[in-house]
């Protein structure tokens, strides 16, 4: 497999041309040939060799690219086929993005609030109805009175952890404020596409539709989408700051480590699986991200919670 063409179609927007010979491609058809519910179009079996053909070759090349031109990818690559056929093999393109020349400010002493939602009192009834009715009915008045107060007690508690893992999610976004410089176009759009995908899942999860969101928010669809915009470029920019805090605090991870992380692959942190060189960037880089949150916070303030909930009455 050999690289014809590299360049940056701006800072970060990596974009590459490579061919694989006629024996690569031989050999891979060879192997899809005998591999189980091998395809019978000459059009798959192209494809499926191909495809072979890049996840098993493509790895060389690619750790080339990154120590040659001094990159740190921060996406898996794209893969275009331009042209393929037996006798020659196949020619095909890759684009991937680069982690471009950022500039990284701040990036300890931020302070947070951990805010707990406010508990109805209609929760704490539901609560009771579920798991304490019998404990409730046989109680007096001074009992029903302190099992109210100790299940309010338990619902603030676990509503007060989950406001903090927020909290501290928010001192690692306030980190994207700090991080400044062009960020390739396209990687930005994805991103916001993503998110744009996320929040409608969200929406879905919990039976709320577009225009009540909008009503309860006071905007626009327009506004909103300025707003998404924003937040997915806000959040972005905390990602890979993240890598530029890992580096410059020494946070990265140890060979050992990301080799066992390989070997129990868990798709929900590293998703799919592409090539060796790729999934060994995706896990060394979540391990470092990982690190690089819990110095952030360890160097930030959250603000404790009211020492009382907010109990919002039945009306």
């Amino acid at each position: 497999m050999k690289l014809e063409h590299f360049g940056m179609a701006e800072p970060g927007d990596c974009r590459l041309v490579f061919r694989a010979g006629a024996e690569e491609l031989a050999a891979a058809i060879a192997a899809e040939q005998t591999a189980e519910n091998a395809p019978q179009e000459e059009e798959d079996l192209l494809t499926a060799a191909v495809n072979r053909t890049i996840l098993e070759g493509f790895s060389p090349l690619y750790e080339q690219l990154v120590r040659e031109y001094g990159l740190v990818p921060v996406s898996d690559p794209d893969f275009q086929l331009l042209a393929v056929n037996r006798a020659e093999g196949f020619r095909a393109g890759a684009q991937f993005f680069a982690l471009p020349p950022l500039e990284l400010g701040a990036y300890t002493g931020f302070v947070q609030a951990v805010e707990p939602h406010p508990i109805r009192q209609l929760t704490v009834e539901l609560e009771i109805n579920r798991n304490h009715g019998d404990e409730d009915r046989a109680a007096d008045a001074a009992g029903k009175a302190a099992l109210r107060k100790q299940v309010t007690a338990d619902i603030y508690a676990k509503r007060c952890a989950q406001a903090r893992d927020r909290a501290a999610k928010e001192l690692v976004w306030q980190l994207g404020d700090r991080v400044t410089g062009p960020l390739p176009r396209q990687l930005v759009a994805g991103n916001y596409f993503a998110e744009q995908r996320q929040f409608n899942l969200r929406l879905q999860a919990n039976g709320v539709n577009f225009d009540q969101f909008l009503k309860v928010r006071g905007q626009t669809v327009e506004e909103f989408r300025v707003w998404l915009h924003q937040q997915a470029e806000r959040k972005l920019r905390s990602w890979l700051g993240l890598l530029l805090v890992a580096e410059k605090e020494d946070l990265q991870p140890a060979e050992a480590e990301v080799t066992a992380a390989l070997e129990n692959w868990n798709e929900k942190l590293d998703g799919e699986r592409t090539f060796p060189a790729n999934d060994a960037r995706k896990v060394r880089q979540r391990l470092a991200r990982e690190r690089a949150e819990q110095f952030i916070v360890a160097h930030s303030t959250l603000t404790p919670p009211p020492a009382e909930p907010v109990v919002q009455q039945l009306s």
